[in-house]
């Protein structure tokens, strides 16, 4: 708290604000800078909403998302840059602005496996999303919560913590989830309708093929699954529609982790790893291969083939499971 309330001095002086995330935009990271943008804007703050990468369709209903830029003038200059999600600052890809551009950093976060980076870095790993920390310094700021900036934040909540499921879920998360319903206008069941209820056809596709590619390992507590671009493609799918198939692996009795292999973008191959928490912590084992995020959660990118991949994480797990 004593960072955040630093961040908040940082952010009081600020008039031109980027606010920004880690590549590849998820729930938690689309619904934090959501609600930041649209408290800042109440507050008369030049806001620019910046990340490389495109939002997710599903989250695209959210204020402000829709004003996203994907690139920077040359000449662009601000008081502070807000980095939100993010444990690392590689994670911000090599293209992010420089110095000069972005004005001081400061980080929120909440990844217990982390590699604190910028000029301010306030993490909680006990707050259940990034959009807890917005409400945390919006009543520093006495900035009061609006039906612009609630949407967002519920959005986090519900993205990290599987809809109030997961091991995360405690109860100043749920206590934030009632306040936003009952002052200020949030319908839970519109928010679950654009999250869960719009998949495409070609998605339930490309989720049967990923479900007949499963295979359990490590007597049964590992399921892993692959994803290739030849699946991707007679599915008629997307790479966007991979988003939360891992889940069904870890779902299964018996399984304590779920794996997800997938061609990554830049190369190698992606990992997804998703635990039930008991025994392994899937953040600190994907950190081990550069990757990061919470125990029950996280990814990794690595620079090898699907099979040397598949292997070397299967020989975490086993250390980690015994």
């Amino acid at each position: 708290m004593t960072d955040l309330k630093r961040g908040a001095e940082l952010l009081v002086a600020a008039r031109r604000v980027l606010v920004t995330c880690h590549l590849a935009p998820d729930g938690d990271a689309t619904g934090s800078m959501s609600a930041l943008a649209a408290l800042l804007r109440e507050q008369g703050r030049a806001v620019t909403v910046y990340n490389p990468d495109p939002i997710p369709r599903a989250l695209r209903f959210l204020p402000h998302v829709g004003r996203i830029v994907h690139s920077l003038p040359h000449d662009a200059r601000f008081d502070l840059t807000i980095v939100l999600d993010c444990g690392d600052r590689k994670l911000l890809g090599d293209k992010f602005p420089p110095a000069e551009v972005t004005g001081p950093l400061l980080v929120l976060d909440h990844h217990a496996s982390a590699s604190p980076f910028g000029d301010m870095y306030a993490c909680d790993p006990a707050a259940a999303s990034v959009g807890v920390l917005i409400a945390r310094l919006a009543k520093i700021l006495g900035w009061a919560l609006s039906r612009e900036s609630a949407p967002g934040i519920y959005t986090s909540l519900v993205a990290d913590t599987g809809s109030f499921r997961y091991a995360n879920t405690n109860a100043e998360a749920l206590r934030l989830a009632a306040d936003l319903v009952s002052v200020h206008g949030v319908d839970p069941w519109a928010i679950a309708e654009q999250l869960g209820e719009r998949a495409s056809l070609s998605k339930y596709r490309l989720l049967a093929a990923a479900l007949s590619s499963m295979t359990l390992e490590l007597q049964g507590r590992v399921a892993v699954m692959v994803v290739t671009d030849a699946m991707v493609k007679q599915a008629s799918a997307t790479w966007e529609d991979t988003e939360g198939l891992v889940n069904y692996a870890r779902a299964i009795d018996g399984v304590e982790v779920g794996m997800l292999l997938s061609p990554a973008r830049e190369g190698g191959v992606r990992v997804s790893l998703r635990s039930k928490g008991h025994k392994v912590d899937a953040g600190a084992t994907c950190a081990k291969l550069g990757g990061g995020g919470h125990r029950g959660a996280a990814g990794c990118r690595v620079n090898a083939i699907l099979d040397e991949v598949r292997q070397e994480m299967l020989a975490h797990l086993a250390q980690a499971l015994a």
